[in-house]
């Protein structure tokens, strides 16, 4: 059977990509972005280089999905309440920005794209289609109940809270972003939100 037919007939195994997804975060987090192969990822999620070449377009649209999954922005709060919202967001940053992986993925993902507009452009579309409307539902409620001003820029939101959480992870190191740090920063996130 052929790969286009064997595709046309049979549906993609969710299994082999949550392997593949698994095996990428681990060994990214190991050796390092320049030091990861397909064929060591593939040995480790029990799958083949053809099989995960099937499914990404190249090393960085896999360490792509793999770090920085769909749920990026993460679920809502149930709370009505700009202040818990905002933190859970920074939180769920920080836990992908600072996550082994995250530290060891994110620097060499930067620059992938710097030198490549079409990658930036996809990689950046893919990120943004990860949960963002909901966190857009959020602040417009937020906005309605009074707490935030109606004009606010998801996308300076977006930058403010991950463009902090990755530049204090370079300047400061992980460990010194910490609770107090987490407080301050979605301190002056609210206030910038706050209606004036």
């Amino acid at each position: 059977m052929s790969e286009a037919a064997a595709a046309a007939g049979r549906p993609r195994d969710s299994r082999i990509d949550e392997a593949v997804l698994v095996a990428t975060r681990e060994l990214v987090a190991e050796l390092g972005y320049a030091d990861l192969t397909f064929r060591a990822i593939a040995q480790r999620a029990g799958t083949s280089v053809p099989a995960i070449r099937r499914r990404w377009a190249s090393k960085a649209h896999l360490v792509h999905e793999a770090v920085y999954p769909t749920d990026a922005v993460g679920a809502p709060t149930g709370a009505a309440d700009l202040r818990a919202e905002v933190r859970a967001v920074v939180e769920r940053c920080l836990a992908i920005v600072g996550s082994p992986a995250g530290r060891r993925a994110t620097p060499a993902l930067m620059s992938e794209m710097m030198a490549d507009h079409a990658l930036e452009q996809e990689l950046s579309a893919r990120l943004l289609a990860s949960g963002w409307e909901s966190l857009a539902g959020r602040l417009a409620e937020a906005s309605e109940r009074g707490e935030a001003r109606p004009d606010i820029d998801l996308g300076v939101f977006v930058e403010m809270v991950f463009g902090a959480t990755l530049v204090a992870m370079v300047l400061r190191g992980h460990d010194a972003v910490d609770d107090a740090w987490v407080e301050g920063l979605v301190t002056a996130v609210v206030d910038g939100l706050r209606v004036r």
